[in-house]
């Protein structure tokens, strides 16, 4: 009951802060959306509780494709495990799974996108900032390939009008054009930087960062890794160091205040 309930007024939130009150039939198919997902006929208890869980609370962050597309597959047979098999309807009774694009994204960790100090951030920005996250969320659930391509193209609409009002902000041209051009849909490009914020609609930090990062001594390979994070402020750095103290102090700079760093 907590978790339906949760669940549902998460929703009508959302819906009442983006979409029109005439608009009946989106709301009413994401309400039942809710309604199938804690409907024991259908799946298992657990499958509503993991799929508010992957939408609402984990993101996951690698610089290699095939490594995001491990992660949602890991997902995708967490939820399918949950569901139950019912041989007369169509795909076996077996619920569309949720689109994890916006969820796992491919990016360098330990670039981060280069903001401007003392900046104001104007309520434009903000509301900007608010449609994507919501138009992300709306994503996550969408059926059709007609409905997902109409999200996409109105998340790169969003994200040229959020580029362009950073720049009015006093954000640099090089900063704006990353936001603009960061493209979760796209499934085999790797942005060069990465922000919780710009990515995720995360402000305030995280409360559990979990990584496996790797070991590889800074000055191998002529010293290619140091040149490339030398002068990206990290406290640990040292040329003749390791990349994973890079990664702990990366880990510490994303966590709420008493979060978990496990790596």
């Amino acid at each position: 009951t907590y978790w339906y309930k949760l669940q549902r007024e998460k929703v009508l939130k959302e819906l009442d802060e983006v979409l029109n009150h005439e608009d009946k039939k989106e709301r009413e198919e994401l309400l039942d959306e809710i309604n199938d997902a804690f409907d024991t006929k259908i799946n298992h208890p657990d499958y509503a509780r993991k799929l508010f869980l992957i939408e609402n609370c984990i993101y996951g962050v690698d610089i290699q494709p095939i490594a995001i597309q491990i992660s949602k597959l890991r997902f995708f047979i967490s939820l399918i495990i949950d569901q139950n098999v019912d041989k007369t309807k169509d795909n076996f009774g077996i619920r569309p799974l949720p689109n994890l694009e916006t969820k796992f994204v491919c990016a360098n960790t330990l670039i981060p996108l280069e903001k401007p100090n003392g900046v104001l951030i104007s309520q434009k920005v903000l509301k900007l900032e608010e449609e994507i996250k919501t138009l992300r969320h709306r994503y996550f659930q969408a059926k059709t390939r007609t409905q997902k391509l109409r999200l996409q193209e109105k998340d790169k609409e969003l994200r040229k009008k959020l580029a362009s009002s950073l720049e009015e902000d006093g954000f640099s041209t090089t900063a704006s054009k990353k936001i603009s051009n960061f493209d979760p849909y796209d499934q085999n490009a790797s942005a060069d930087w990465f922000d919780p914020e710009w990515m995720f609609g995360v402000k305030n930090g995280f409360d559990m960062v979990i990584g496996n990062p790797p070991y590889i001594q800074l000055q191998k390979n002529s010293g290619a890794l140091a040149n490339l994070y030398k002068d990206k402020g990290y406290e640990t750095f040292d040329r003749t160091g390791d990349i994973y103290t890079l990664f702990y102090e990366k880990g510490m700079e994303l966590l709420k205040d008493a979060g978990h760093l496990c790596l």
